[in-house]
């Protein structure tokens, strides 16, 4: 692969601070709501979730968050039954992350979340919160 061109710098390439959104998801949510709006051109690069309680639904219990009300686009049935996804600091894994991460929306577009369970329902577990991290590069701006 080329190098591009150009000397590397301080200044070059440019860097760019993530910007962040915060959404709170309960286990009662479990239709999807608008959390947010991404402005034309934000670029999702990260999402983390930060958790106490793991639920103790019976089955499965999952996170989706995405750009529908199916809401999956995004993060797509991310684990909070397991305490090691539902607990502390998790950064959502390959496994979960939709296939809209790197790639620029082209209008103002709704974010979506929801909860969702399978089996016995839950009594414990949540809220979460998620941090969302994207981008927006300046006007002719490339990445």
């Amino acid at each position: 692969m080329p190098a591009k061109s150009g000397p590397i710098s301080t200044i070059t390439p440019k860097a760019y601070d993530p910007l962040v959104k915060f959404i709170t998801i309960a286990r009662t949510d479990t239709t999807a709501f608008q959390a947010f709006t991404l402005p034309k051109g934000a670029i999702p690069v990260g999402y983390y979730v930060l958790g106490r309680v793991a639920s103790d639904a019976a089955t499965t219990a999952t996170l989706d968050i995405g750009t529908t009300a199916t809401a999956n686009e995004l993060v797509a049935s991310y684990d909070v039954k397991t305490a090691a996804t539902a607990t502390g600091y998790n950064v959502v894994g390959a496994k979960a992350v939709g296939a809209v991460i790197g790639v620029a929306v082209t209008v103002d577009t709704p974010v979506f979340a929801k909860y969702t369970e399978t089996g016995t329902a839950s009594s414990t577990g949540g809220p979460w919160l998620v941090k969302f991290e994207y981008l927006l590069t300046g006007p002719g701006e490339t990445l």
